[in-house]
């Protein structure tokens, strides 16, 4: 559903094989059913395991070269990218939890775009009146709206997780932004805390005029699509529509920009999704996968934009920023 308009919303070794005895424990197949549901009843409780064409752990790795760094003084822990839908080769990213209220334009290569004269105090685009408690995500809506996602939620305690939404601002010209909140919960969400950490999330994305977000549970490798649907005193449900094994943690997801393909990022791992022709499930089409070995130095990927149709992207805590060709992955269903 549309948010309403805003004026109505060691070392490799070592960590392979810690990974390998993480995900042997969790002891689940690794793709998304077609058009799975998970009922709203006990949705976590009702996730069956699917099947795949190709199991995705018997495919090598890639292990991504490093293409630019970030600027870690602006951005001191990048957490989202958003590819612009105005201004060519420009991506919005953001720190997360504690960092500032502010949104920062920066290129591919990692270079920022910002007004003529800025000085060297310059932090950003000014989210006003917003606190970045824990800001995740961030995507690009069909109105050309940025919304981002304080939906961070470690230990899955918070009843304040907000989308802040405003107009994507002009980098060159806009110093600061007014947004507009809309608090929003889990549907299927009756304890606070929830015991075995399933309510965080750092991937948001809008597909068919429709906000999504995919969890990062922290109790094993799966993760839970929701649906945001706007309820009549203006705050926003996350209803769940489907879940798969993503093999690992997952911290962000785009939409490329011929709109056929949704990639989800993990830590060790990146996901691609042929978007069906119509429906609520996003994950319902053939499936593209290939395990991926980041630096032990900078391992927390936490950001991932499509520069073109075959390319992504993706951002680490550390500063570093890593290309991947799509063409690269599997399919896997």
């Amino acid at each position: 559903m549309l948010i309403p308009h805003i004026t109505r919303p060691f070392f490799k070794t070592s960590a392979l094989v810690l990974s390998a005895v993480f995900l042997l424990c969790c002891a689940f197949t690794a793709c998304p059913q077609t058009e799975q549901k998970v009922t709203t009843a006990t949705p976590q409780d009702n996730i069956t395991a699917p099947k795949e064409n190709i199991s995705p752990g018997t495919l090598d790795e890639i292990i991504p070269a490093r293409s630019a760094s970030l600027d870690t003084h602006l951005v001191s822990e990048c957490s989202g990218f958003a590819a612009s839908k105005k201004y060519p080769g420009i991506f919005w990213t953001l720190s997360d939890s504690g960092g500032k209220n502010t949104i920062v334009a920066i290129r591919a290569d990692g270079s920022v775009v910002k007004p003529p004269g800025a000085d060297a105090a310059y932090t950003g685009v000014k989210v006003s009146g917003a606190t970045n408690k824990d800001w995740e995500c961030l995507t690009i809506d069909n109105l050309g709206r940025i919304i981002i996602g304080d939906i961070g939620n470690n230990k899955s305690d918070r009843r304040d997780l907000s989308l802040l939404v405003f107009p994507e601002p002009n980098p060159r010209k806009d110093t600061a932004v007014a947004p507009r909140k809309i608090p929003v919960r889990y549907a299927d969400q009756t304890e606070f805390p929830d015991k075995k950490k399933r309510f965080d999330c750092e991937a948001l994305f809008v597909w068919n005029g429709a906000v999504y977000v995919l969890t990062k549970r922290w109790s094993d490798t799966w993760t839970v699509l929701y649906r945001l649907q706007i309820q009549q005193d203006g705050s926003g449900l996350f209803t769940p529509v489907t879940a798969y094994n993503s093999l690992g943690l997952v911290t962000d997801a785009a939409i490329s920009p011929n709109g056929r393909l949704l990639a989800v990022l993990t830590y060790h791992g990146l996901w691609v999704f042929v978007l069906p022709a119509s429906g609520t499930n996003p994950l319902a089409g053939s499936v593209l996968f290939r395990p991926v070995q980041f630096p032990m130095t900078s391992w927390q990927a936490e950001a991932l934009a499509f520069t073109d149709n075959d390319h992504v992207i993706i951002g680490t805590e550390q500063g570093d920023i890593y290309k991947i060709e799509i063409s690269r992955l599997a399919k896997v269903r």
